[in-house]
C-alpha cells in the first residue's frame, strides 16, 4: 500500500507505530458481528486474517489515516 504509485518497501515500526495501528484495527474489528470469522492461528502459532477481513482492514479509514501518519513521519525523518 503505497501512496505515490511507488514500490512499498519494508520498514521497521516503532512500539507506538504498531499500538497506533493495532488499535484502528481493533476499532474496525468491534463493529463486525461477534460470531464472524475472522482469521486464525496457524501450526506456527501466527495470526492469519481471513481474506474479507484483510480487505475490509486495508480499506478502513482510521487504519489508512495511521498508516499515512507512519508513512509522513517516516518522510520527515529522511529529509
Amino acid at each position: 500500500m503505497c501512496g505515490g504509485g511507488g514500490v512499498a518497501r519494508e520498514r521497521r515500526l516503532e512500539a507506538r507505530d504498531v499500538e497506533a495501528i493495532f488499535r484502528a484495527f481493533a476499532a474496525v474489528m468491534r463493529e463486525l458481528p461477534p460470531d464472524t470469522e475472522a482469521g486464525w492461528l496457524d501450526a506456527a502459532g501466527d495470526l492469519r486474517l481471513a481474506p474479507d477481513i484483510g480487505r475490509k482492514l486495508r480499506t478502513a479509514r482510521n487504519v489508512r489515516e495511521v498508516l499515512r501518519q507512519i508513512r509522513q513521519s517516516e518522510n520527515e525523518r529522511d529529509n
